[in-house]
């Protein structure tokens, strides 16, 4: 069933194949790509590998009508994955699988869990079932609370899709849609994109740069948040670049990715990418804005 993705997904595929083959197939996997539909069909071909040894019609089809019993699909509503749809999951996978070798749940949008619902899967995933097997799928891995991601064995696949407008559409969910235009989104992107080539470039003289124009342009929580949306998106498609990975959300911006690559190591790159996902976790505390982005440069030009 997988092996339709071999000529696509080659080294995904093949590392999936021989789990199942060598019974190690893991309790939970996050699966990632900027294709979203492709993750779910995929995941579907995945579902029907590990429930059945040899394939099964009447079951394939029972799955992809979404009517397979112990197969579970948890999709966001609003954008929010809720505390309740995953109670109702685990009081339905209580008990042992009957029809197949597993039970399988799918959460299509993993970015989408709220506190609450992250505090209930992550239950559900620290005391895994030999029986249950969860597949949880983003196309936003930076978004993913990191308890959830330590859990997980993350599969990343190549790139069918052109990723050059996630950074807009993330935009586009930041700001109502009275509020945002092509404009204000380009000139805050030219913005950022010179506070990086600073942050790398001269370290703790950015401070100075801040002191004089960020504080002019980015004034409220929402601000922040797609500021640091997009840092964290730059320094992860940097990593993909040092590894010679295909970038999910950087297509526009390579020529900055590449001219800053000798300023940095994988190590520091890791770095910072935790520097700024603590700065994310303490803007959602309500932190003085103005004292985050002081004690984020500080931070970023010590790495």
């Amino acid at each position: 069933m997988l092996e339709k993705y071999l000529e696509k997904q080659e080294i995904v595929t093949n590392l999936l194949l021989n789990e199942k083959k060598n019974n190690k197939i893991v309790q939970a996997y996050l699966f990632v790509s900027n294709d979203k539909s492709f993750l779910m069909q995929y995941s579907l071909d995945f579902a029907k590998e590990i429930i059945c040894d040899e394939y099964d019609e009447k079951v394939s089809n029972q799955i992809d009508d979404n009517i397979y019993p112990e197969l579970k699909i948890i999709e966001s509503s609003n954008g929010t994955i809720k505390k309740e749809q995953l109670l109702e999951l685990q009081e339905s996978f209580s008990v042992k699988p009957v029809l197949g070798n597993k039970l399988v749940y799918i959460i299509d949008g993993a970015e989408d869990l709220n506190s609450a619902a992250a505090n209930t899967i992550l239950k559900f995933l620290e005391e895994p079932s030999d029986d249950i097997v969860a597949i949880l799928l983003t196309d936003n891995l930076q978004k993913v609370l990191s308890t959830v991601k330590s859990r997980c064995q993350i599969i990343t696949f190549n790139n069918d899709k052109r990723s050059d407008n996630i950074i807009f559409e993330n935009y586009k969910k930041i700001y109502n849609e009275d509020e945002y235009n092509e404009e204000t989104f380009n000139y805050l992107t030219a913005n950022i994109l010179e506070i990086i080539k600073k942050i790398d470039l001269k370290k703790i003289k950015t401070y100075i740069y801040y002191k004089t124009e960020i504080s002019d342009i980015y004034k409220d929580k929402r601000d922040y948040i797609f500021l640091f949306d997009f840092i964290l998106y730059f320094y992860y498609d940097m990593l993909n670049f040092k590894l010679h990975r295909d970038l999910m959300y950087m297509n526009k911006y390579t020529d900055y990715i590449e001219a800053l690559d000798q300023e940095n190591t994988f190590g520091s790159i890791t770095k910072k990418l935790q520097v700024i996902e603590n700065t994310k976790n303490n803007l959602e505390t309500n932190m003085n804005l103005k004292l985050l982005m002081d004690d984020f440069i500080i931070k970023m030009s010590e790495v």
